[in-house]
């Protein structure tokens, strides 16, 4: 009984160590947020804090960083939004990390949440995921030379 135990505890903390700050539902959502409310769910969650402000073509880029020691570094920029001809804005979101598995976990995500992969192929530096849906256009990329990744979510215009 002790041996189930222990395997069960190892699997907690294995499981654990791989653990990311944020989800493909949450990165989803920020998107459809303003810029002051993408602030306030990142900043309430206290996994996320401000790392500094950019100024970019007239809009402001807020960049985050993950805050926990165990998850390693993580960071959300927010702010680079289109404004439509009737006004709309359409937002990005950018999530950047140096441990290649939470993309993955990402992708698994994608595919959980319906999301289609209209693309998947690889580049000199990258191993690329396209996923797309009415909403959003997001792509996934796992670098083949380092131990980084990327995705980028963004909205489109829904007629």
């Amino acid at each position: 009984m002790k041996k189930y135990g222990l395997v069960i505890l190892l699997f907690c903390i294995c499981t654990g160590t791989y653990a990311q700050s944020i989800s493909f539902f949450d990165l989803t959502n920020l998107t459809t947020l303003s810029d002051g409310q993408a602030h306030t769910y990142l900043t309430l969650s206290k996994a996320f804090k401000r790392q500094y402000l950019q100024e970019k073509d007239g809009k402001t880029i807020e960049h985050f960083r993950s805050v926990a020691k165990n998850v390693g570094e993580e960071g959300i920029t927010i702010g680079d939004r289109v404004k439509l001809n009737n006004g709309t804005l359409l937002h990005t979101v950018t999530y950047d990390t140096r441990d290649p598995q939470h993309i993955v976990n990402l992708i698994a995500q994608a595919r959980r949440a319906k999301m289609v992969m209209k693309f998947q192929g690889q580049d000199a530096d990258n191993n690329i995921y396209k996923f797309d849906n009415e909403f959003y256009a997001i792509t996934m990329l796992i670098s083949t030379t380092e131990n980084k990744g990327q995705v980028v979510v963004t909205q489109k215009e829904f007629f």
